[in-house]
């Protein structure tokens, strides 16, 4: 959400988190030693003071921060920034969501008053005294499920070992939070059969893969990834489901090729995006950097940095169009980013990410809406700005959120 709708209580608490506070959580968070609680607190520290790319700099120096960051832990947080330009910006929440965070700022200004303990209620955007969810849904977290040749199955989070395995002479270890890699323990012959490995997120979940190669892939919930331990023979080819971003290292020689839901994706010295979810009607892929070739069996197209294959389910006619890449690989950086999308799209990812029912009640919810929230933020925040914007209605049963108009 943009930052002048957040809930005053919690800006106030997170912009008054005290130096020494702040800088035991950078610490465990260098550590890879976060509890969940403190990795949503840091989380909410984060999006709370973000200012920009180009302000990093002075926001951690006002933070007091700055001094505990390193230049790796710096550019773990400026990845996951969204530029000024699409910070304070709500495309569709319409002229109420405006009107809210003028409300919620004069609000901070005049009546600083952090929430008592025992309070029922919390101010929103509107400034009407309103009842905080009875129940709440966290995000998701860094977690996935290695599958290995041998039919073993090794669950990975932010905790546990460097090492991991030993695949076929590749070593698979731990980078960082959420990360793992392969590397080679002895050398590859080009005509050692190939291992595969299977990386699988939940949903609720996510996870980055450092291949063979040094191709970097990063997994969406609900998504999965097989690949070959090490690459030999003529090509690189992995196979997806759901939705991963992919940053390859480029070969001419050996080209690298990605299947997903019948289309192949070959890159040229790219970075792009596919999006192929088994309960979505369409395949899309998109490409950010460099070049990519997108074929089927009837149709080849080549896409430039901006452009989007669209195929749809049973079809193999391609549509290419510009989109704004920001908003499709936002869920990567860690945020929702919305432009007149359905309230079935936006809880379709929503679901995916909160590991959540969804449900609604009575007449279709017809309306569309735009904007852009942290991925990190419970889920009552994104449904509290539907019901700003557009009279939308919500309870949450467990893990189930039920809407109504």
């Amino acid at each position: 959400m943009t930052y002048g709708m957040e809930a005053p209580d919690r800006i106030k608490r997170m912009k008054s988190m005290n130096e020494d506070r702040l800088k035991y959580l950078l610490e465990r968070y260098l550590a890879n030693a976060c509890s969940p609680e403190e990795q949503s607190a840091l989380d909410e520290w984060f999006h709370s003071w973000n200012p920009g790319t180009a302000g990093m700099q002075d926001w951690l120096q006002e933070a007091g921060g700055a001094k505990a960051l390193s230049e790796e832990l710096y550019a773990d947080f400026r990845e996951r920034l969204i530029p000024p330009a699409k910070r304070n910006k709500w495309a569709g929440w319409y002229k109420a969501a405006a009107a809210a965070a003028i409300l919620i700022a004069l609000v901070i200004l005049f009546y600083p008053k952090q929430k008592r303990p025992g309070d029922q209620t919390a101010q929103h955007g509107s400034g009407v005294q309103s009842a905080q969810p009875a129940h709440d849904i966290k995000p998701g977290s860094n977690k996935a499920v290695l599958k290995l040749a041998d039919g073993s199955e090794i669950v990975l989070s932010d905790s546990g070992n460097t090492h991991i395995a030993t695949q076929n002479n590749m070593e698979i270890q731990r980078l960082q939070r959420g990360s793992i890699a392969y590397t080679a323990s002895q050398g590859q012959e080009d005509d050692t059969p190939p291992v595969y490995n299977t990386l699988t997120t939940p949903r609720g979940g996510k996870y980055t893969l450092t291949l063979a190669d040094g191709t970097v892939v990063t997994l969406d919930a609900a998504s999965s990834i097989t690949y070959p331990v090490a690459f030999t023979g003529k090509e690189r080819r992995v196979e997806i489901t759901g939705q991963a971003y992919f940053e390859v290292v480029h070969n001419t020689v050996r080209p690298f090729r990605v299947s997903a839901k019948g289309q192949l994706i070959e890159d040229i010295g790219t970075a792009f995006n596919v999006n192929a979810y088994a309960d979505d009607p369409f395949i899309k892929v998109t490409l950010a950097e460099g070049l990519v070739d997108v074929s089927n069996k009837v149709e080849k197209v080549s896409l430039v940095p901006g452009q989007q294959a669209m195929v749809k389910d049973g079809e193999n006619k391609m549509r290419v169009k510009m989109v704004n890449v920001e908003e499709t690989v936002a869920w990567k950086n860690g945020w929702f980013i919305f432009h007149q999308e359905s309230v079935q799209n936006i809880m379709k990812q929503a679901a995916r990410w909160y590991d959540a029912e969804i449900v609604v009640e009575g007449a279709p919810i017809n309306k569309k809406f735009g904007g852009n929230i942290s991925r990190y933020k419970e889920i009552s925040e994104l449904l509290e700005n539907l019901k700003l914007t557009g009279g939308i209605h919500y309870r949450i049963e467990g893990r189930k959120v039920i809407l109504t108009k």
